[in-house]
């Protein structure tokens, strides 16, 4: 299911089903959680119902530290598409190594965009934008 709209929050939102609902229930919390595969302890992401390395189905929900690596990024200086972006420009989208292994796409905000360095350190900011949804962004470290 698509998570439902409550106040002025005009982007696409993430489909919730019951595979990735605990990622999303942890952000709601202000947690940053993955499934590590019991059996063979690789972290999995994105979430998926089998473990990518050993095709095992057993996972835990391992709460990370939150840090990361900055490694790559783009600057996004015009909206296209969805004009609900416009307001956020310029706007960084970037991977980021976390420190436990996994690489997300996120945003990095509360910094200047044009200020980034490759492998620069950074920690998680929890964007509550709706009532039901979080989002994971990152910030530089303090």
């Amino acid at each position: 299911m698509v998570a439902s709209r409550t106040g002025s929050y005009k982007k696409p939102l993430p489909v919730i089903h019951p595979d990735n609902e605990p990622y999303w229930a942890a952000l709601k919390n202000h947690e940053l959680r993955l499934q590590r595969c019991t059996d063979c302890n690789t972290l999995r992401y994105p979430v998926s119902p089998v473990c990518w390395k050993c095709l095992s189905e057993a996972a835990d929900w391992e709460k990370l530290s939150g840090k990361g690596t900055l490694r790559s990024w783009i600057v996004v200086e015009a909206a296209t598409g969805n004009p609900a972006w416009s307001e956020d420009i310029p706007y960084v989208v970037a991977l980021v190594d976390l420190a436990e292994g996994p690489r997300l796409t996120t945003n990095v905000v509360e910094t200047d965009p044009y200020s980034l360095t490759y492998g620069m350190p950074l920690e998680i900011v929890f964007a509550d934008v709706t009532d039901e949804v979080t989002l994971a962004k990152f910030k530089p470290a303090s």
